[in-house]
């Protein structure tokens, strides 16, 4: 036994430590994959209830006898029309999942470069206070306050991020000495606040559906998406230098948290479906606030990174974020990890509501005449689809990390892209439970597998002293995939009326990406000093 592999077998049991807070980080960072649970309750809450022309007539009646319709109402002159209202509103919400993505990854970016520089425990920390804020503001949408506070706490945002764009450019200025600089970060300052309380006077809290939109937007989407880009990357990035022979499992495992999070939202008896159904939407969000700023913070106390000798010795040069996006590699990685996350998050941000279309369609297809109750059973029965999805991609990150040590990066990459895009050509043609639930459960295998896989070629290309930056600048495919996933799935349900065209371009991209794995290590091989487990040696 070597010194790096004896210091190691000594701190065994700090190591398991920090996997289990690992574990726990990602547990609870991935119910952001049980999301589209949220967009029934909220449509309630958000927007004007929509009945038919028939529930109309049916409550004047009532209402000349005695009985009072209150609240907005939405008129529509049938059940269909009804349906494609209530489509239009969900795919507004849905935006507030795809925002989540793009700051989960965009701010991953900046947390990857802190936790390489201040050690996992901090940036985890600060994420659970991000994501606890963010659900707590939105379990309070009801409370006209909460508007007024949401619009002060952007207002400060936008003035931090000008005064910080500000500074980065103006040399000249900050040249003259401190005190110019605190007179032009004290004037952006008076004119944000200044703006903020005109805007805000005339508009925050007036806007009715804007307003719960909006908040929306920014807490469950912007906020929670911020806390867990600062959170998600500390644990990765901890246990690849804590197991260093075991980079595909020990992530895989690790992350495995993340894609059985969602399966917490599923269940109808602890579950977070079933409390919603008790309790309401907004009070969920208040006790999930909770949970996250106790269960996050906890895990991230158990976080740390090894002595120096631990992660030592590797085959090849560190190469820090500047220099990593000088490589060629960088960028076939980027493209391959777009591929495989814009299929998942697609399939991923819908599931719910498209098994519940597919069983209503098969249902009238085959003669079947449905009334609203009925509609609303099998609607209910698709959300069963988010659970296989969850436990399946906490399986994938398993068994793809553990497959990918043991036959190289790339035959795992290859396999998995390739079983991704028959799934995806063939999704659209389920329409049974049984088929929903295996077609779920295999697009959920293979997007686990995403996050096994990439996190570990990127320790293999480019080493795990900066692994945090570098793979935070890798993952920013991930959130632009995310708005491309749900963007492309809306523009085709409205444009054809189903999702079919949508999963037949991710199907296409994730073959070029197992191209693209072919390449890479084709590539890796021509180097001087080859990365063996991306090359599958």
């Amino acid at each position: 036994m070597n010194a790096v592999d004896a210091q190691v077998a000594r701190q065994s049991p700090t190591r398991f430590a920090v996997l289990l807070g690992a574990v726990i980080v990602q547990l609870i960072l991935g119910t952001v994959y049980g999301y589209s649970i949220f967009w029934r309750p909220l449509s309630g809450e958000v927007f004007p209830e929509v009945i038919t022309a028939a529930e109309w007539a049916d409550r004047t009646v009532g209402a000349s006898a005695g009985e009072v319709a209150t609240g907005d109402l939405t008129v529509v002159a049938d059940s269909a029309e009804r349906a494609g209202v209530i489509a239009k509103q969900q795919g507004r919400l849905k935006y507030a999942f795809s925002i989540c993505i793009l700051s989960f990854a965009l701010v991953m970016v900046f947390a990857g470069r802190v936790q390489d520089v201040t050690g996992p425990r901090i940036p985890a920390l600060v994420g659970a206070c991000l994501l606890g804020v963010g659900f707590l503001m939105a379990g309070l949408m009801r409370h006209g306050f909460i508007y007024v506070v949401a619009h002060a706490v952007l207002t400060a945002a936008v003035a931090a991020v000008l005064i910080t764009v500000w500074r980065k450019t103006a040399h000249d200025v900050l040249k003259a000495g401190a005190k110019a600089g605190l007179v032009g970060a004290g004037v952006i300052a008076v004119v944000c606040v200044a703006a903020g309380i005109l805007v805000g006077g005339k508009y925050v809290g007036t806007l009715g559906t804007a307003d719960r939109l909006l908040l929306l937007w920014g807490t469950i989407g912007l906020l929670a998406g911020a806390g867990i880009g600062f959170a998600y990357v500390c644990p990765i990035a901890a246990l690849v230098k804590w197991f260093p022979k075991n980079k595909g499992l020990v992530s895989g495992v690790a992350v495995a948290g993340f894609g059985f999070g969602a399966y917490l939202f599923k269940g109808r008896g602890i579950g977070a479906l079933g409390y919603i159904e008790q309790h309401g939407i907004t009070d969920f969000f208040l006790v999930h606030a909770a949970v996250c700023f106790v269960g996050v913070g906890i895990g991230a106390l158990l976080l740390r990174n090894p002595p120096a000798m631990a992660h030592a010795g590797a085959a090849h040069a560190e190469s820090a974020w500047r220099a990593t996006l000088k490589r060629p590699a960088f960028y076939v990685l980027w493209l391959m990890f777009f591929s495989g996350a814009m299929a998942g998050l697609m399939v991923i941000g819908i599931v719910a509501v498209f098994a519940g279309e597919q069983l209503v369609a098969a249902a009238s297809e085959g003669g079947r005449s449905l009334v609203d109750a009925d509609r609303a059973a099998l609607l209910a029965k698709g959300a069963a689809a988010v659970g296989w999805l969850a436990i399946f991609n906490a399986v994938g990150r398993i068994v793809w990390g553990f497959v990918s040590d043991m036959v190289g990066r790339t035959r795992a990459f290859v396999a998995m892209f390739l079983l991704q895009a028959v799934m995806m050509f063939l999704l659209g043609t389920m329409h049974t439970e049984l088929t929903l639930a295996v077609a779920a459960s295999i697009v959920g295998f293979n997007f686990g597998g995403n996050f096994a896989l990439f996190p570990s070629a990127t320790a293999d290309l480019f080493g795990a002293k900066n692994l945090g930056a570098n793979y935070g600048w890798v993952f920013t495919s991930y959130g632009i995939a995310g708005v491309v996933g749900i963007a492309a799935g809306n523009t085709a349900k409205v444009m054809t009326g189903s999702y079919g065209a949508a999963f037949t371009v991710a199907a296409c991209m994730c073959l070029v990406s197992a191209g693209l794995a072919v390449g890479l290590a084709m590539s890796g091989k021509k180097r001087a000093a080859p990365t063996p487990a991306l090359a599958g040696a």
